[in-house]
């Protein structure tokens, strides 16, 4: 017992030796996690998106080469990734920690996966620069945006596509206007190449090298992507698709979780909400994720969505809602769907798109199969929907994606493939925070920020109705208006444009970050190779 004791000691100290950060480890991997951070709404920063990995990457251009230069690169990557990934997601402990203790250790879980993939990334970086002899430039935006690529393709619901580093800039959607072209992990090589060419122009500057080549480098990186946006924006041949109204009915996440209460309340707003829509004005309501927690295909629940009925029958329009679709029996085995509905003047639809992308734990617990799923039907085992249903209302074709299926790209070239001229989200986004300004976090303004990369990738319109807000519009361009307040019910209406362009990349997908992730590969093989070669010749440097 004691040797077993004595042996897991030894272990400890050694693992702690190796992963604890020493000195000159940790001062410019944590500025660039900060600048990094800052790039993100809310405060939308125009430069430090530019300059923002130059600190790290400066800092892993100057260790050695060896062993230990590569240790050194994964320890500064753990300081980098907890700062980054902890400022971009803290939230996720804020938002849950009101409802479940649960939190804390699913919280800890998901930071020690993202500051694993940072000290992979900074694992990367080094092999390329210092063992594959890579240029700064292009060895910095292959290794981070395959970075991103990997943390997006992560199996079953772990995988992220959360705030890329292109989503930064969609403050400025003019002058990221050429994402129709590579998508928004193409905007993400972009910045990340820009940032590896002004390292390198400081190298030059150390080095007293072709400093103005790399300089008139830089500027046309910079200016030839934007100004083909700016362009793009005053060409772009933008059209009315349909008028819509979007409805925020503002009911507290501690609300909704009491089936009762969430209905009472939900009624009592919309009563006093939809009044505020003159019949004929609009050509559709969109309603948000989850508007009665209740299964309208099921007889027994009819009574709860009457109410929408009667507003469809004032209006004479469809209105989309949220609500829970199931297959089997709800008295018995049943598996539960998020979805989304229609409710015509003439009663409830068949259209019925039900969420692709889960959300981990909460919705779909990763990895499991559907059998060990059926005794969780509320937490954890919501069910994987199939199918890209269109709903056609006066000529226009719209697809609806449910809550943070708006950070994935995928599902809305998909839509846009079949034929969807606007985009349509619904979500609930009070798990983010509650009224107090201090019990606000970051989520409420990072969400919505990613469908101005879906407007832009697929030059289409899009109506997102939030529960708490923010409720908006996003026109082909990325431009947002029609804001509504955060934790106020509310009511928007308006015309949303589209455009006839089938774009670049909504034809081909994201080649760009493909393309990242299999130069990566190429270059880690690349590396292991020349680190064996190398090991054999010296066994000094035999660790890889």
């Amino acid at each position: 017992m004691t040797n077993t004791i004595n042996l897991a000691r030894r272990h400890f100290t050694s693992a702690r030796v190796l992963l604890w950060p020493r000195s000159g480890e940790r001062l410019l991997p944590a500025l660039s996690g900060i600048l990094l951070a800052a790039s993100f709404p809310p405060l939308h920063l125009l430069v430090p998106p530019f300059v923002g990995l130059v600190p790290f990457a400066l800092w892993v251009q100057d260790l050695s080469r060896d062993a230990e230069g590569r240790h050194a690169a994964v320890r500064g990557s753990l300081v980098f990734g907890s700062i980054y990934f902890g400022l971009v997601f803290y939230w996720i402990l804020i938002a849950l920690i009101w409802f479940t203790l649960l939190a804390i250790p699913a919280f800890v879980g998901l930071m020690m996966m993202f500051v694993g993939l940072a000290a992979f990334f900074g694992w990367s970086l080094h092999h390329f620069l210092h063992t594959v002899r890579a240029p700064l430039w292009i060895a910095l935006p292959i290794a981070w945006t395959a970075a991103e690529w990997f943390r997006a393709h992560w199996p079953s619901t772990l995988a992220s596509s959360w705030l890329g580093l292109g989503t930064s800039l969609t403050g400025f959607p003019e002058l990221v206007g050429f994402a129709e072209i590579v998508g928004a992990r193409g905007v993400t090589l972009w910045l990340a190449l820009v940032n590896g060419l002004i390292a390198s122009l400081v190298l030059d500057l150390r080095a007293r090298r072709g400093w103005r080549q790399k300089s008139l480098l830089i500027l046309l990186a910079i200016t030839v992507p934007m100004g083909w946006g700016l362009w793009r924006a005053e060409t772009l041949q933008l059209r009315e698709a349909g008028r819509v109204a979007v409805v925020q009915p503002n009911i507290p996440e501690h609300i909704k979780l009491d089936q009762r209460i969430a209905i009472d309340s939900t009624h009592a707003s919309l009563s006093r909400l939809m009044q505020g829509i003159e019949p004929g004005s609009v050509d559709l309501v969109v309603m948000p994720e989850v508007t009665l927690p209740v299964f309208p295909k099921a007889e027994v629940y009819s009574g709860f969505v009457a109410p929408i009925l009667n507003y469809a029958r004032e209006l004479g329009v469809p209105v989309v809602f949220g609500a829970t679709g199931f297959t089997g029996d709800i008295y018995g085995e049943f598996t539960p769907f998020n979805s989304a509905f229609v409710m015509e003047p003439s009663g409830l639809t068949d259209f019925q798109y039900d969420k692709r992308y889960l959300v981990p734990f909460v919705e779909r617990i990763p990895l499991l199969p559907d059998s060990w799923l059926t005794g969780l039907p509320y937490f954890g085992g919501f069910g994987v929907g199939s199918g890209w249903p269109l709903l056609e209302v006066n000529g226009s074709t719209y697809g609806v994606l449910i809550c943070y299926e708006s950070t994935y790209p995928e599902g809305a070239r998909t839509f846009r493939l079949k034929g969807a001229e606007v985009l349509l989200n619904i979500t609930n986004d009070a798990w983010y925070g509650r009224e107090p300004l201090y019990a606000r976090t970051t989520a409420l303004w990072q969400h919505p920020a990613h469908l101005v990369m879906r407007a832009i990738e697929n030059r289409m319109g899009v109506a997102r109705s939030a529960n708490t807000g923010i409720s908006l519009y996003v026109d082909p361009i990325g431009r947002v208006h029609g804001q509504t307040d955060l934790f106020e019910s509310d009511i928007r209406i308006d015309n949303v444009l589209t455009t006839d362009e089938i774009t670049f990349f909504t034809r081909f997908g994201d080649l760009a970050g493909n393309g990242a992730a299999f130069a990566a590969f190429l270059l880690i093989l690349a590396s292991l190779k020349l680190s064996r070669r190398s090991a054999s010749l010296d066994p000094s440097e035999a660790q890889v």
